[in-house]
């Protein structure tokens, strides 16, 4: 997905990559606070929910997943 913003940015303007610095935010976190770490599931599932169309949902949330996305519709 960068490679393909990076096609519309100029070279001079700096990508940062969210997933990146999240990840280690988080490892640093969980790191001093072991006692949420013992608290997070292992192996847990992950659900999709949307209020809008789950097809376009589903094909967008794809994308940005990295993996088949399959999402169920809720009403607000």
């Amino acid at each position: 997905m960068q490679q393909q913003i990076r096609e519309y940015v100029p070279v001079q303007v700096k990508l940062l990559t969210q997933g990146e610095i999240v990840a280690e935010s988080l490892q640093n976190y969980l790191q001093r606070h072991p006692e949420i770490e013992e608290k997070c599931s292992k192996g847990a599932q992950v659900q999709f929910f949307t209020t809008d169309a789950t097809e376009d949902f589903d094909e967008k949330g794809s994308v940005f997943f990295g993996a088949p996305v399959k999402s169920k519709h809720i009403s607000l």
